[in-house]
């Protein structure tokens, strides 16, 4: 994936002095790191709207 230089060179200074090895395995974790947040967050909504489901339907 191809991003601006701009970008590449902002993220190369700002993980300077951090574990990150190179700019790729910082975006690789910021990523995979949304990802995870993103799923989690839609878990939550769908578990709620199913209760608010089962709880209409008198099973709650």
């Amino acid at each position: 994936m191809k991003i601006p230089k701009e970008l590449y060179d902002k993220i190369k200074k700002q993980i300077e002095g951090t574990d990150f090895k190179s700019v790729e395995e910082f975006i690789i974790y910021t990523l995979e790191t949304m990802l995870e947040d993103t799923e989690e967050v839609y878990l939550r909504e769908d578990e709620e709207k199913v209760k608010k489901r089962l709880k209409a339907l008198g099973y709650i």
